[in-house]
């Protein structure tokens, strides 16, 4: 990987303890100042924030995973382990539980992505226009999908374009308001344009011969999937969509979809989606996260089983089996339910590659299921055991295919729909299928299972079920519309005065 995850920028150096709720805080203008001189160091720069975006990368899972009914509400998982964030796995989030704190610690990425931007638009004369624009569209679309992920999480938050901490010391001057859920929808839709329009001359091709790279592809999915969005969700405050072009965005989405959808495809089996090796040649991959053996790994380690008390069970032949997986450690703090495991369709190849089912005998010597641990992201073997070196996949042809799907739902495109569902069902059942169109309501249902099921702990299951069916699932799981969206914690509502708690959590004093 020609140690990307090695390279880090002198800002994200120079940027020292976060001392209020948007981790502003004290900057060496010096090393700033003189970082933009060659194109090797803009370059390094966002070969940095690219590495800061990996370190992300379980905090941005977990918001789109947790609350989304698919996993084990229990506190304690099948192999005895505690499980962790139960508050949000059970909604039963508070401003004392809100598992998330300091908005994710993405500001510490969006004001170095400012700063970027600040320095790419007003100086850096060396670099060409097509330099400039690749850089450009990567950073505009880098920080659309963080503040993306923020407006999913929090509704509404401060909105900040411009390197603030550069231009005063007066901490005051830099704290911010809330904005309301529609103006942040709007200013993720405009950077995500942006990004479009700096690539718009530029090919689609991979940074560098790497997926792991910001891209053209990757702005365009995000595209859609911001207009989808603000096309058919409702603000919490009961405003009505996010959108005011609802019918529009949605014929942008399908159009910027269409043109990406021909340049991937899917892989001919489901777990190779995730291999560990030839990265860069996976035909599926659009955007990821890199992890990279002996220099980082994922966090999906925390979603097997401990190797050292996971030795009493059985396969579904009543073999034991031990470490199965041949990982080098694990724990099992994040547990799927048995209820989500039996919704998988039978011959559906994507349970069994996704997940270890386990079990063990009672009295008789029946079987019966234990639980259930991840498989879906083992990596590469290294001195005999697995170690978890998976790109995390930002999206990949999936996405495509089930974002068309739904559109054209959506759009009233009946042969859109029975398209793009066939391609995928057809690669999770092995063989060839043809999807029936049911009817647009049944549709919706029926795409948003196979949101479920394809996208198994990559953070996307929550949003799915937030955007479709007029969110009346998400709705159900939470108990009130005003609880779709998080708390926000004691820790930043105590440093900046300005920023207020979403209304589910405000207690009478």
């Amino acid at each position: 990987m020609k140690k990307i995850l090695r390279i880090i920028p002198v800002l994200l150096l120079s940027v020292l303890a976060s001392c209020d709720a948007l981790d502003l805080g004290p900057v060496d203008n010096w090393s700033l100042n003189n970082y933009w001189n060659t194109e090797e160091q803009a370059e390094r720069f966002l070969r940095g924030l690219h590495y800061r975006l990996q370190t992300r990368m379980e905090t941005i899972v977990l918001m789109g995973e947790l609350r989304a009914g698919t996993l084990s509400g229990s506190a304690i998982t099948s192999t005895g382990e505690g499980a962790y964030n139960i508050e949000a796995i059970n909604n039963n989030l508070s401003e004392a539980n809100p598992v998330f704190t300091n908005w994710g610690n993405f500001y510490m990425d969006i004001y170095q992505i400012n700063h970027a931007i600040d320095k790419l638009t007003t100086g850096c004369s060396f670099l060409s226009d097509t330099k400039r624009n690749t850089f450009l569209g990567q950073l505009y679309g880098m920080r659309a999908f963080y503040y993306f992920h923020m407006l999913r999480t929090w509704g509404g938050v401060p909105l900040c374009d411009k390197p603030d901490v550069l231009m005063t010391g007066d901490l005051k001057k830099l704290s911010k308001p809330r904005a309301s859920e529609k103006a942040t929808w709007q200013f993720i839709k405009d950077d995500v344009d942006e990004s479009c329009r700096r690539y718009a001359d530029l090919p689609f091709s991979k940074y560098n011969n790497m997926n792991c790279f910001w891209n053209k592809a990757a702005s365009w999915c995000l595209k859609a999937e911001v207009y989808l969005w603000g096309a058919k969700v409702q603000a919490v405050d009961g405003s009505g969509l996010l959108s005011g072009t609802p019918s529009e965005d949605l014929e942008e989405a399908e159009r910027v979809l269409l043109e990406v959808e021909p340049l991937y495809s899917p892989n001919g089996t489901f777990i190779n989606a995730f291999a560990p090796t030839n990265k860069d040649s996976n035909v599926e991959t659009v955007f990821a996260a890199r992890y990279v053996l002996n220099e980082s790994q994922n966090f999906y380690s925390a979603w097997t089983y401990n190797i050292a008390i996971f030795t009493k069970y059985f396969d579904a032949g009543g073999t034991k089996i031990g470490n199965v997986l041949n990982i080098g450690s694990g724990n099992m703090r994040y547990e799927y339910s048995k209820a989500f495991w039996d919704s998988f369709e039978a011959g559906d190849t994507r349970r069994d590659a996704t997940f270890l089912q386990f079990y063990l005998k009672d009295n008789d010597g029946n079987l019966y299921p234990a639980g259930r641990a991840l498989r879906k992201f083992l990596g590469e073997v290294n001195n005999g055991k697995v170690q978890y070196t998976n790109d995390v996949p930002v999206y990949r042809y999936m996405d495509i295919a089930l974002m068309l799907a739904e559109v054209s739902n959506a759009l009233d495109k009946q042969d859109g729909v029975t398209k793009y569902m066939a391609k995928v069902r057809s690669r999770a059942f092995g063989s060839a299928v043809t999807y029936t169109f049911p009817g647009k309501a049944q549709a919706e249902e029926d795409i948003l299972s196979e949101w479920k099921h394809e996208f198994v702990a990559e953070g996307k299951s929550w949003y799915a079920i937030r955007r479709m069916a007029s969110g009346t699932h998400a709705i159900e799981l939470v108990g009130s519309r005003l609880r779709l969206l998080w708390p926000i914690d004691a820790g930043v509502l105590s440093k900046d005065n300005l920023v207020t708690q979403n209304d589910a959590y405000i207690t009478a004093e």
